[in-house]
């Protein structure tokens, strides 16, 4: 029995086990060569089968295995050409990863940030994107002009407190929703501005099947992301959610980061079946 208990065991660590990702990894020298490159010169570097410019080597490290490794934004669409919306596209992995599963698609890439959308714009072309537009502004609630924290990275944001001198274009996503019939994936990771954005286009994301929101806030914000989940259920979406950044060990006794955000969650919104 002991025995057997054990052999039991070992075959459910081994079934536990990840399966052989579909994508390359990096091996170990190459990321020890990343990790002391500079993050601010404009470099690249070649997968097996595409082409990545990049500036911040731990972003392009953490980035790339989130998506092509773990592969967070796999889906599957019986579309041959479905429609793919990605708002905060950054340098372009996720849309890079979008076009990797399906090169039909018809992609929209929105990206404020004009260091990160010259990178974009870069990695568009070099890897053959078709069917595919880039919108150098933000998504929210009306077509204006906003203030924009510039960072060239991960962080850049709109700046909702207008302490930053730096603007950038914006669109009302809602209205530019309306031209879809069906949305096959919508990403939305625009850095603290998705309660306002979701509230304003319900209507629209009706019509997508699976949507991916990265919530930013704060640990005294709990009825925001109440509502926010709420708003999601009431248009028919399940939801699966995992930390995107873990910052507090002892949450009762650290109670906050003293970042500009102590929660960071990857949520995704999934039709319910009927």
């Amino acid at each position: 029995m002991f025995i057997t208990n054990i052999l039991k065991g070992i075959g459910k660590k081994l079934s536990q086990q990840k399966t052989k990702p579909r994508y390359q990894r990096f091996t170990w020298i190459q990321k020890r060569i990343l990790k002391h490159r500079d993050d601010y010169s404009i470099k690249s570097f070649a997968f097996d089968n595409f082409k990545v410019f990049y500036k911040r080597p731990y972003e392009l490290i953490k980035t790339y295995e989130e998506l092509f490794l773990d592969e967070i934004y796999r889906f599957q669409t019986k579309s041959e050409q479905p429609v793919i919306i990605d708002c905060g596209a950054n340098i372009g992995l996720s849309s890079l990863y979008f076009k990797s599963i399906y090169p039909n698609a018809i992609l929209h890439a929105f990206e404020p940030d004009a260091v990160l959308f010259q990178l974009l714009e870069k990695n568009a072309q070099v890897n053959g994107f078709t069917n595919t537009h880039l919108h150098q502004v933000a998504v929210w609630i009306e077509d204006t002009n906003l203030s924009f924290s510039n960072k060239g990275s991960e962080a850049s944001h709109i700046d909702l407190s207008n302490q930053s001198e730096n603007q950038v274009k914006a669109i009302r996503l809602a209205s530019f929703l309306e031209q879809f019939d069906h949305i096959d994936f919508l990403k939305m990771d625009i850095e603290g501005a998705e309660f306002q954005v979701v509230a304003d286009c319900l209507e629209g994301l009706k019509k997508v099947d699976h949507f991916f929101l990265e919530y930013h806030g704060k640990v005294n914000q709990t009825k925001q992301l109440h509502t926010l989940l709420q708003q999601v259920e009431s248009i028919g979406f399940n939801v699966y959610i995992k930390m995107a950044a873990d910052q507090l060990t002892s949450p009762f006794y650290q109670k906050q980061t003293g970042t500009p955000y102590d929660v960071q969650l990857n949520i995704f919104c999934y039709k319910q079946i009927q």
